[in-house]
């Protein structure tokens, strides 16, 4: 299971064209998933996926899903992103290193998703 959608560049000028609701959304280094991520609360994605422009992690590439229940298909995208490859991404994986991803008020972590 992943995200119905297109990677896209991962710059400003391509997130102001990121719904502005809640959401999940996936980051990419090349071909290689480095983090399943989600909104929490008011947070839209646009907003969530600023923060970690933000943030300059090395990230060339994203997909996004707007949802409703974005804690529960984060959930479900982590868990078959596991069955499939027999761990989490990297940034889920290193919980310690997930913190440069957000800043405060800027979403849940992996545990959080489940």
């Amino acid at each position: 299971m992943s995200i119905a959608s297109l990677r896209w560049r991962f710059d400003a000028e391509t997130l102001r064209d990121v719904p502005e609701g809640p959401g999940v959304f996936t980051l990419w280094s090349g071909n290689e998933m480095l983090y399943i991520g989600r909104t929490e609360g008011s947070v839209t994605l646009r907003d969530r996926l600023r923060g970690v422009l933000r943030a300059s992690v090395p990230v060339s590439h994203f997909t996004w899903e707007v949802t409703v229940t974005p804690r529960t298909r984060a959930g479900d995208l982590l868990s078959s992103y596991r069955e499939k490859n027999g761990r989490l991404p990297w940034y889920n994986e290193h919980p310690a290193q997930e913190t440069v991803l957000k800043s405060p008020g800027w979403g849940a972590s992996s545990k959080d998703s489940r």
